[in-house]
């Protein structure tokens, strides 16, 4: 569910990637015990040295530069690369390489026993904001919390069409508020059209660490958390913002396959 903390691209300071994420999303060939065991002991490896992002909450005052979250799917998966992937984990940093060697690390310790996806991102600062947009999506938005209470991710990757580029930043900002450009009268904008999630789902957008439209990739992750009794509002959200009556900003926006999972300490 992308939310409207929605980032531009360009070469000055608000265009600079802070920290770097990489999901990983794994799929064994086969479900021998063998190949579990592999996978765990994997895991074990990777996860030396970063903090396990399962217990993290917003409270913390220093939150930890080097993180890692193991995710589980929650139902049976069907397809290659992402949409079969049965398992996946998050590893972020403030240094790009540092991910690389651990998708390396990885892959090399499975072996060809599973197939492995990467999807990269990074944060930045928020461009598509102002005073009035703080106040309504970011100041009350929820904070996050550990997966023994909130146990739902969801990762959605998304493109936007060359068009949605070619616009100037004014008009692309217009989107995420009221009747964009002073068309659509009756539409909501991206911020409004998603304003049921704001209090009960945790989100971020990560963008591509080298810009949008590189061939083959995503232009963005949009990552979310919610508890069991908030995945229908979730859901809620998605048909929203996809309604292109309400969010014209949909036209431009081409998703990939949607992954969801249950947060857990360990594979």
């Amino acid at each position: 569910m992308p939310g409207p903390n929605t980032y531009s691209v360009g070469t000055n300071h608000l265009g600079v990637n802070l920290a770097f994420t990489k999901f990983l999303f794994v799929s064994p060939r086969d479900d021998a015990d063998s190949a579990h065991a592999r996978l765990r002991q994997a895991g074990a490896c990777i996860a030396r040295g970063f903090f396990n992002d399962f217990d993290a909450e917003s409270q913390h005052d220093a939150p930890p530069h080097e993180t890692i979250q193991f995710l589980v799917a929650n139902g049976p998966r069907g397809g290659d690369g992402l949409a079969g992937a049965r398992y996946a984990v998050q590893i972020c940093s403030k240094y790009r390489p540092r991910l690389e060697d651990v998708e390396a690390e990885l892959r090399r310790r499975l072996g060809e026993g599973s197939e492995v996806a990467a999807l990269d991102g990074a944060i930045r600062v928020p461009q598509y904001t102002s005073a009035e947009m703080y106040a309504y999506a970011f100041k009350p938005a929820m904070p996050r919390t550990t997966g023994r209470s909130v146990r739902n991710a969801i990762i959605i990757p998304v493109r936007k069409r060359a068009e949605w580029w070619a616009m100037n930043p004014l008009d692309r900002h217009a989107y995420f508020y009221p009747s964009p450009n002073g068309h659509d009268p009756a539409a909501k904008g991206h911020a409004r059209a998603a304003a049921a999630g704001i209090a009960a789902i945790y989100r971020q957008v990560y963008h591509h660490p080298d810009g949008p439209g590189v061939d083959g990739q995503f232009d963005f992750i949009s990552y979310s958390e919610c508890a069991d009794e908030h995945l229908a509002t979730f859901d809620e959200v998605c048909r929203n913002l996809r309604d292109v009556g309400q969010n014209p900003e949909w036209r431009y926006v081409e998703e990939g396959p949607e992954w969801r999972g249950w947060r857990v300490l360990r594979w």
